[in-house]
């Protein structure tokens, strides 16, 4: 069954009036969201990522160079992703369809993982 890595962007800007409750609420919304659909079997996985930090590695004149990073030049960032199995692109949509990533504007981008031949976990 193939599995999709769903990337959660958001801007973090959205999130600056936020209190402690207002967070505490919206931890609540993800660990549900994620309750539900480990319950179907369909979790694979996920994570929050880290506000700052990173780095960016790339081929420039022969050699790799790493940077901090990333940054972005828009103002979303990649927040957190989460990994699921579904039948097809149009499951995923659907197990998505109710994700607290959209209570706050976020954008959740769907893309099929490609295991290259080897057996998905």
């Amino acid at each position: 069954m193939p599995h999709y890595m769903l990337v959660l962007r958001d801007d973090p800007k959205v999130f600056q009036s936020y209190g402690p409750d207002d967070m505490q609420r919206l931890l609540a919304k993800y660990n549900a969201w994620s309750e539900k659909v480990g319950a179907q079997g369909r979790l694979i996985g996920g994570n929050k990522l880290q506000d700052e930090g990173g780095r960016t590695m790339k081929l420039a004149s022969g050699r790799v160079v790493t940077k901090d990073g990333p940054f972005a030049e828009t103002k979303e960032i990649v927040s957190g992703y989460f990994i699921v199995k579904a039948d097809s692109y149009d499951h995923a949509v659907s197990l998505c369809a109710d994700h607290p990533v959209f209570s706050h504007q976020g954008v959740l981008e769907i893309r099929e993982v490609d295991y290259m031949g080897r057996p998905e976990p």
